[in-house]
């Protein structure tokens, strides 16, 4: 494996020898295991093309500013995905308003590996293994003790992630009046929701409110939204 990521290393810096470009050539055609590593160092490659992109970079400034800890660099991982599947919607999806809606990734707890496991983790956990009922038992349980609006933000991606809808958009429009480290999102799936549940006049005043607030969050896809809305 290890000699496998310096030759693709090699590859990508132009660096290989003859000798080193042949075995390149048929690993690539021949091993599975050789292709399924070059496809996620081109993805990868491709994720730090996308970061040049001045949202993206707003976004990560924004996410550093917000948090001081070491899981950071998983949260702005994470921050990536969100702009690689928001740039791939926009391209190829149309107007089909359900390819805009895609499951927020923890980054508000990232879970780790061997770390004491408390009610906020197994809440999370859960969240990320796409439990979804059960991170809402979690988060209810959270916010009994503390209305914490981001897990209330979270409770409401779980509903919209088991499609309960109305559910989501109740939520979602208590949290809209609310200053808090997802404002933005907030306001992105609220419209992307009421699109859902044609309800489109709030849809068009909650994506214009964000341009007026000169928000960044999908600021392209708002837009294309926008124009097709009009």
């Amino acid at each position: 494996m290890n000699n496998y990521q310096d030759l693709i290393q090699k590859y990508h810096s132009n660096k290989l020898n003859n000798e080193e470009q042949m075995l390149f050539d048929n690993l690539a055609n021949t091993n599975d295991e050789f292709k399924a590593l070059l496809k996620e160092h081109e993805n990868l490659n491709a994720a730090f093309q996308i970061i040049e992109d001045n949202e993206v970079s707003d976004l990560i400034k924004n996410l550093e500013s917000k948090n001081n800890d070491k899981n950071i660099f998983l949260k702005i991982a994470a921050a990536i995905t969100i702009f690689i599947t928001g740039y791939y919607f926009l391209f190829y999806s149309g107007t089909n308003y359900d390819s805009y809606f895609e499951e927020y990734p923890n980054v508000y707890y990232p879970i780790t590996r061997g770390a004491s496991e408390n009610d906020l983790q197994k809440a999370f956990s859960a969240y990320e293994q796409q439990n979804y009922e059960l991170a809402i038992q979690k988060f209810d349980s959270l916010l009994i003790e503390n209305k914490i609006p981001e897990i209330k933000f979270y409770k409401a991606m779980s509903l919209l992630n088991m499609g309960k809808k109305d559910e989501a958009l109740a939520l979602l429009k208590e949290l809209s009046v609310i200053n808090f480290d997802y404002s933005e999102e907030t306001l992105w799936y609220l419209s992307i929701t009421s699109i859902l549940l044609d309800q489109k006049d709030l849809a068009k005043y909650t994506l214009q409110s964000m341009n007026e607030k000169g928000m960044k969050f999908k600021k392209k896809e708002r837009k294309e939204i926008l124009d097709n809305l009009n």
